[in-house]
């Protein structure tokens, strides 16, 4: 008999959300410490994709972009 995986989907997309919100920390680090202009926009796109991962539309992370 073959067993089965049960894959919890939300608890699958709050893993790849917390990777990435991981992810987004550490080029937000290094974005401060450098002041560099390239690590700075590597972090909005970190962060552009943790939003995205997490499930938000794109109304609401336009409007919690400002």
């Amino acid at each position: 008999m073959t067993a089965v995986a049960v894959v919890d989907l939300q608890q699958a997309r709050d893993a790849r959300a917390g990777a990435s919100f991981e992810a987004y920390a550490a080029a937000l680090k290094q974005a401060q410490a450098s002041g560099n202009i390239v690590d700075m926009a590597a972090a909005v796109r970190a962060f552009d994709d943790f939003m995205r991962r997490a499930g938000l539309s794109e109304k609401h992370r336009r409007e919690m972009l400002g």
